[in-house]
């Protein structure tokens, strides 16, 4: 997942809808326009709406009815309606201050896709919620689901995804123990790092747990630094399922660290902990002992074959 395309798209959606308060005097219904305005100010900016547009004074709004979309540059903005909120400020101007998406919702940039029935976003705050049902972010590399909302802050280069939340590979013909593991949480929050920063380096962020230096998109643009997973943490791999109240995923190591009432449990066989480490890359999985609570183990034993 990454933090500049949901960027990109919630300011695209404001961009959008700017223009359409540009066209204000007219209600009729257009197939196309343009403006260079907004975040890519150098790119032109177009509105489609089957059944036009409307300028509500009383409730200070602009409305684009009917299969909506709203394109900038390599950002689309699909939606049944898409409506601008505004307010007067000194010096007879408006500003718009929230943008909301509803009805059949979907964020495209060339890397990445987000779904949902509603899409709200606060301009002033940088903060996009995407609700309703399917909720679905898509990139090259990662598909992450949620029940109840994916959110992102922008100033905090920060993506929630609340409510059963999963995160899994993009399906691939060759299954292997990397494209089939699952990460699974009451939460998720992903942290991102700018790979296109001078020097290329990652943005550091704050953690015990040991992070690699590989870029885990393998190139520029923003990327998964670290996934922070709370409650009702489940990892699963082929053969084996691990359990934790929080857990921590690195990308670039492929790492999942897991902490709490820990277990990993493979067919019949199950040990416990309180911290566990799981390696998709090297396929080995272990929980480490603390002084005050030594790892705990249950292996059944071998079944003898019915006798003939």
């Amino acid at each position: 997942m990454t933090a500049r395309g949901l960027a990109r798209l919630g300011r695209a959606m404001a961009c959008a809808l700017c223009l359409v308060g540009a066209m204000s005097g007219s209600h009729a219904s257009f197939a196309a326009q343009s403006l260079g305005i907004g975040a890519q100010g150098d790119k032109p900016i177009q509105v489609y709406a089957d059944e036009g547009i409307e300028w509500n004074q009383n409730t200070r709004q602009y409305i684009a009815r009917g299969n909506a979309k709203a394109i900038q540059g390599t950002t689309t903005v699909y939606g049944d309606t898409l409506i601008a909120y505004y307010e007067e400020i000194p010096g007879g101007n408006t500003e718009i201050y929230r943008l909301d998406a509803i009805g059949r919702v979907r964020i495209v940039s060339p890397t990445e896709t987000a779904y949902g029935d509603k899409g709200v976003y606060d301009v002033r705050k940088g903060v996009l919620v995407l609700t309703g049902k399917a909720l679905r972010f898509v990139t090259e590399e990662e598909v992450i689901t949620a029940r109840d909302s994916l959110e992102y802050y922008e100033e905090k280069s920060l993506a929630v995804a609340r409510g059963d939340a999963v995160s899994r590979p993009v399906p691939s013909k060759r299954a292997t123990a990397k494209t089939s593991r699952t990460v699974r949480a009451d939460v998720l929050t992903a942290h991102f790092r700018d790979n296109d920063a001078a020097g290329g380096g990652a943005k550091k962020t704050k953690g015990k747990a040991p992070k690699g230096n590989t870029a885990a998109s393998g190139g520029s643009g923003n990327s998964v630094d670290r996934m922070d997973a709370y409650g009702n943490v489940v990892v699963t791999r082929p053969g084996e399922v691990a359990f934790g109240d929080r857990g921590v995923y690195l990308p670039d190591t492929e790492m999942v660290h897991l902490w709490g009432k820990v277990r990993i449990t493979r067919q019949d066989n199950q040990i416990n902990g309180n911290y566990a480490e799981v390696n998709f890359r090297s396929g080995i999985s272990r929980i480490l002992a603390s002084p005050s609570d030594p790892v705990r183990a249950l292996i059944e034993a071998e079944k003898e074959p019915p006798a003939r």
